[in-house]
């Protein structure tokens, strides 16, 4: 039993892990995504 609880611990650490990097992700490619378009509309 404790072995099954055991490996659901582990996947859902490593699920949530994942989403974080994942959300991390989208959050820096969105600010660098806005950053850029700014620097495009000012050299117009």
């Amino acid at each position: 039993m404790s072995a099954i609880l055991g490996s659901i611990v582990t996947n859902v650490l490593t699920a949530a892990f994942l989403a974080a990097v994942a959300f991390a992700g989208i959050i820096g490619g969105k600010k660098l995504r806005d950053r850029n378009d700014a620097k495009k509309k000012e050299t117009k």
